[in-house]
Order: structure tokens, then sequence, then C-alpha cells
């Protein structure tokens, strides 16, 4: 896990512009589903057994970067469970990502045959743009969604006073990231996501109760651009990624 995990954040690194201000970011997409327990392991067996492998070969084929699956951590039985992120390199690879998931085609297999909606009660996929970025490895990963007066500003913001700060001190994070969502955008909805890597859930826990010491204070205006705080914030666990 911890190898696959070095590998996504490597090729981010090497795909990520050197100027953040310009239009050339990293795409990707989070899939948010509902499973119930009872139907957790029937999941899991369809998307390592046969869908890793479409993945893979969409990745090998140069049609995506990244592919992977993280589950919630807690969370109420109207809430979603897991997610399936996909990283591209492009906003034309990203428009692409429906024609390419083709079992027939890549594994000789009927989609029917491994679908998984049959085990899910309710899902929801959203766009996002990746605007700032600081590498690392963590297995555990804070989402910090929000919906500021101005999402523009708020990722302005992290990319020109928060990275620099957390670039010199990263206040026990492992990775950090933020990004701005560009489809499905609407009132009820967040519209920009942050993401702080730890090592374990244990720091994980201790960082959402605000235990960890030596956090970076620039001076930035993030409680102007977004006076009411994140709207949600939730844990996740990375169970597979894949990358070239």
């Amino acid at each position: 896990m911890k190898k696959l995990t070095l590998l996504f954040i490597l090729l981010l690194t090497l795909a990520l512009p050197t100027d953040l201000n310009s239009q050339e970011f990293n795409y990707f997409t989070i899939h948010f589903i509902q499973v119930p327990q009872e139907n957790v392991s029937e999941v899991a067996r369809l998307e390592t057994t046969y869908w890793s492998k479409v993945a893979q070969s969409n990745i090998d084929s140069g049609k995506q970067s990244a592919w992977g699956l993280v589950a919630r951590v807690g969370g109420g039985s109207d809430s979603w469970t897991h997610a399936f992120m996909n990283v591209y390199e492009t906003a034309e690879q990203m428009a692409a990502a429906n024609s390419n998931y083709d079992s027939k085609a890549i594994l000789g297999i009927d989609p029917q045959d491994i679908a998984t909606f049959d085990y899910i009660e309710g899902y929801g996929l959203t766009h996002w743009a990746l605007r700032a970025f600081i590498p690392g490895y963590a297995d555990f990963t804070v989402w910090n969604f929000g919906k500021p007066l101005n999402a523009v500003a708020f990722v302005n913001e992290q990319s020109n006073v928060w990275q620099p700060a957390f670039e010199k001190n990263m206040g026990g994070r492992e990775f950090w990231g933020a990004a701005l969502k560009i489809n499905n955008v609407t009132e009820e909805y967040s519209t920009v996501l942050t993401m702080d890597g730890y090592e374990t859930l244990a720091e994980a826990f201790r960082a959402m109760n605000g235990e960890i010491p030596n956090q970076p204070s620039p001076r930035s205006k993030v409680s102007e651009i977004m006076p009411n705080g994140f709207s949600s914030r939730v844990i996740v666990e990375t169970l597979i990624w894949l990358t070239n």
C-alpha cells in the first residue's frame, strides 16, 4: 500500500506545473458511493478483481494518471461510505473518461456481469482541479470541504499563502493539497477541498481535535473568504491506489 501511494504522490509531483496560477492543472474526479455493510466484501471483490484491471489498462495506455479507492472512517447509515478517485493530466482525458471503462474490450467480460451498482444504495460524481500540492506519504487523509464566498479566491489563497507556509512547516502533515470543484457546483454542496495527509489514524484524529502543535500561521485572509469555516471534515483511508 505504501509503495502504491508513493507512486501516486511522485506522479502528481512530476505532473504539477511549477506555476500553479497558470491554467495547466491536474484534474481528478471523486465518485462517492454508499455501500451497505453486508455488500462491502462483494464490492471490494469486484473492484479489486476486475475494475482495478480496467483502470490499470487505462493508466498504462496513457488515458489517465491514477485510480484509487478510499473508505470513509465513521459516518452514518445515510452517508457515503467509499469513494473512487480518478486522476488525469488534462481536461480532455477527464472528458473522455466514460468511454474508457469498457470491460468487454479490455477484459472480455460484459460490464453487467461485474457491475457494482446493484450493491450500492447511492452515488454522486464531482469533478475537481488540483490547484496546490505538497507531496508526501500518508495512509489516512482528512478531506476538508468548504463553501467560501469566492471559491477561486480561496484556492488562490491556498497556493499563494498556505502552500509556502506549509513548505516551511507542515505542522505534522505528511502531504497537503487544495482543489477547486469545477462541475456539479450548487448552492447546497461544497466548492473547494483541502487534503491533509497523516501517517496514522490516531494522528488524523488528533489533528481534527486541534492537538497537533506547531501549526503554520501565515497572514491569511481565509477567514474573510470563508467566514463560516469548513462545512464538512472527513477522514478517509486508502484501500488501493494504482499508477503507471
